[in-house]
């Protein structure tokens, strides 16, 4: 959102949308494009001219549910508006699949892909893992290669991160999986920001690339501290100070057939939170922070001794982490805030 009651990006995402059918992504579209109110309506919307709903509309998608629903579906999604499908393939190895219980395999991953592109979408964004105890360079190498084959017009790469109270995290506990070192990670990072940057991707946010004019504007937006609106369980949204968040539990139809709502929490950002998430936020970005204004945020000492060690780079009148360092940027950041 850019300005009051303007919806500008939709991103339906979070969880298994594909797994829906387009009659109830149809009745999602339907409530947000009535910005007006924003709820929930009860009957399928007919959308006119959808291209112009909203400047990036992404859906995400599995690749078996892409696979087993077949052009048809995709050629629905369009119908629907959708201008940008991200897919989950995270690795082009089916041992890493197992091991990671996805449903598709590597060649599912492909035709997935190609039914995509053949149904008629022109921005896809696929998502790898690396960083996993049992990825071998050249095994993660592979991977970065096939999705270059595949010519996507955007590439999220993330970590592999071990969340509390998860199965994994138990895996760890017992004794049944050992950490990646963080001397492979920062190796599998520099290889894919050497093999992306060579192949004319721009590195653009920590974890994101994409060919030049394919930025994802809806996510740019968080990164920017942007309004925005978050629907559905464990949903967050932010609008000036105000952030908020929906319960997690599944909400449930009233007795009157009432529309149903999940239970909400507020808090106020101090002016404290404001300057930390401004920091770290933008310094996740390739166009990082203003001087003037990085310098109004944080000690001046502690950037220019940054500024000095090459852990920090001036970019025209602007302050950002060069990409060699961006593994480290917690670090830095840390430093900074």
């Amino acid at each position: 959102m850019s300005a009051p009651g303007a919806v500008n990006t939709l991103y339906i995402g979070g969880g298994t949308p594909s797994v829906l059918p387009l009659d109830v992504l149809s009745r999602i579209v339907g409530a947000v494009s009535q910005t007006e109110r924003l709820s929930l309506v009860t009957e399928p919307v007919e959308v006119t001219t959808p291209t112009e709903l909203f400047d990036e509309f992404t859906v995400e998608v599995n690749p078996e549910d892409i696979v087993e629903k077949g052009r048809e579906y995709v050629r629905g999604l369009l119908a629907l508006g959708v201008s940008r499908v991200s897919m989950g393939i995270q690795s082009f190895n089916d041992d890493i699949l197992r091991w990671m219980n996805r449903r598709h395999d590597a060649g599912n991953a492909v035709k997935a892909f190609h039914i995509l592109r053949e149904s008629g979408v022109r921005n896809i964004s696929i998502d790898l893992i690396f960083g996993i105890s049992q990825l071998t360079d050249e095994t993660w190498k592979d991977t970065i290669e096939k999705a270059l084959e595949l010519s996507p017009e955007h590439i999220s790469a993330y970590q592999l991160s071990i969340e509390e109270g998860s199965a994994l995290a138990k895996m760890v506990a017992d004794g049944r999986y050992v950490e990646a070192s963080e001397e492979q990670c920062r190796r599998q990072y520099d290889i894919l920001c050497r093999c992306l940057g060579r192949s004319g991707y721009h590195h653009y946010e920590i974890s994101n690339f994409a060919k030049p004019g394919f930025e994802a504007v809806h996510n740019s937006a968080y990164w920017r501290r942007a309004p925005y609106i978050g629907l559905g369980p464990g949903a967050h949204s932010l609008t000036g100070d105000i952030r908020s968040w929906n319960s997690q539990e599944l909400p449930h139809r009233s007795t009157d057939g009432s529309p149903a709502t999940c239970s909400r929490t507020s808090e106020t950002l101090s002016p404290e939170n404001i300057r930390v998430e401004r920091i770290m936020l933008s310094l996740r970005t390739d166009k990082g922070l203003e001087a003037a204004e990085l310098y109004s945020l944080a000690d001046r000492a502690v950037i220019n001794s940054l500024l000095s060690e090459g852990a920090l780079e001036k970019q025209g009148g602007s302050i950002r982490i060069p990409e060699s360092r961006l593994f480290t940027s917690d670090e830095i950041i840390r430093e900074l805030i």
